[in-house]
């Protein structure tokens, strides 16, 4: 099983989400961290080859987020709605 880290960036448009939405999207985090593979779940990104980018999708939300099979982390950057989400990164 993963772990599931947030950046203190993607912490902050947590809390600034609706409490509903804050918790689904927690939730659905939780859930990406409980699969065997998570990158079956996840879009890859181009454009970052050097760090690999994935995007998830949360209903009208997206994560951005950094995958380590290695010590099995999920570090989430950016939470954000997904009109808005790729002008960031």
């Amino acid at each position: 099983m993963y772990s599931v880290h947030l950046s203190r960036g993607a912490q902050k448009e947590l809390l600034a989400l609706q409490k509903k939405d804050a918790r689904r999207i927690r939730a659905a985090l939780n859930d990406l961290a409980a699969l065997e593979n998570p990158q079956s779940c996840v879009k890859k990104l181009k454009g970052h080859e050097h760090v690999p980018l994935y995007s998830y999708r949360i209903g009208t939300y997206r994560a951005i987020l950094t995958i380590d099979n290695g010590i099995l982390v999920i570090f989430v950057i950016t939470i954000d709605h997904r009109g808005t989400v790729y002008r960031n990164i």
